[in-house]
């Protein structure tokens, strides 16, 4: 065991040391804004503006979230974003995985409509083209304009696509000997095998639609169908010019706009943060076989 540990010491270089801090370094920058909105949002105002860098609280109270559950105006954001999320990852994934399954294929004319379609990762028609399309197809106002448009991703289909192409044939073949058709093979045989790629896939489409910001403010006018991100900009933007006047009281505190602000924020980064550690397992595997193989 002594000898194990040596040579692990030999092996580790000035090159190893300054990779270790530099990921340390970057780890504290991406958790820290994070933690300073958490921390912010459990202490009072007086405590929050004497302090430059929040590490800890000195008393911990609860009234923002208090006040900002109360008021209720994040309820049915939370309640759009939430449904655009679970049905926009399901019918995504769905699409996006058996468009790449049949895209993995080799055919007449596949390298023709595969180009096609890798060209609409670099050709937009516009804001205005788009608008008037979703007028035509009655999605203005609609929940459905959330998902729709965006049930096929083509960055994540060529992911899929390049595992699929990289799945063993003979498996097939085997599956098509004792009798299985197309269909059989893809959902018993090939999902099941991809899970890892299919779950990666899955927690990139679902942050996306938590995080849809620019549909819901040009094709939404409905209050009850905006997304949390747009309550989260409108919030933030009408109560920032306020930021050291007091805007309520939850019990016998007094809460305020700055308060509010990162109890809010705090609220809409904990359930898509929740997530997480669920497809962890999968993350690295499943980023890696679609990037790689093939």
């Amino acid at each position: 065991m002594a000898k194990t540990n040596n040579h692990f010491r030999r092996r580790l270089t000035a090159f190893d040391i300054l990779l270790m801090v530099f990921f340390c370094l970057l780890m504290v920058i991406t958790v820290y804004p994070f933690w300073h909105c958490t921390v912010g949002s459990l202490i009072s105002y007086t405590e929050y503006m004497q302090k430059t860098v929040l590490l800890w609280p000195s008393e911990i109270t609860f009234s923002s979230y208090a006040f900002v559950l109360k008021q209720g105006k994040i309820i049915h954001p939370m309640i759009t974003t939430v449904i655009i999320t679970c049905m926009g990852t399901v019918f995504t994934l769905f699409c996006t995985s058996f468009m790449a399954y049949g895209m993995s294929k080799k055919y007449p004319g596949s390298a023709v409509i595969t180009s096609v379609v890798v060209l609409t990762m670099f050709i937009d028609a516009g804001m205005i083209p788009r608008y008037l399309l979703y007028r035509d197809l009655k999605l203005l106002n609609n929940i459905w304009v959330y998902v729709l448009p965006a049930l096929v991703n083509t960055y994540y289909m060529i992911i899929l696509r390049t595992n699929y192409a990289s799945f063993p044939h003979e498996m097939e073949e085997a599956a098509r000997i004792d009798g299985a058709g197309e269909y059989g093979i893809y959902f018993r045989i090939v999902l099941p095998l991809n899970v890892p790629a299919l779950a990666t896939v899955g927690l990139f489409t679902a942050v996306g639609y938590w995080n849809t910001y620019e549909t819901s403010v040009y094709y939404v006018t409905n209050y009850d169908l905006k997304t949390l991100q747009d309550y989260l900009y409108l919030m933030i933007s009408n109560v920032g010019s306020e930021s050291n006047n007091a805007i309520g009281t939850s019990g016998n505190a007094t809460v305020f706009s700055e308060n509010i602000k990162l109890a809010n924020t705090v609220i809409a980064i904990v359930p898509i943060l929740l997530v997480y550690p669920f497809v962890q397992k999968y993350f690295t595997k499943g980023i890696m076989i679609g990037a790689l193989k093939g």
